[in-house]
């Protein structure tokens, strides 16, 4: 199963999810739009928002 943790915000993708290492070439992070046509689950949508240490959380 291909499976995202998070999402999050990062410098050069912006917001993006967080994948666990079994996505392999995905691994760490995707883009929202590579996440849903790669079938990862669950949905974008109910990952969780995390921000980064230093990073403030922005809204969508």
């Amino acid at each position: 199963m291909k499976r995202g943790l998070f999402r999050t915000f990062d410098s050069f993708l912006g917001e993006c999810a967080r994948v666990h290492e079994d996505a392999g070439d995905a691994f760490p992070y995707l883009r929202p739009d590579l996440y849903r046509m790669l079938g990862f689950q669950p949905a974008y949508e109910d990952l969780p928002l995390i921000a980064q240490q230093g990073q403030e959380k922005r809204p969508n």
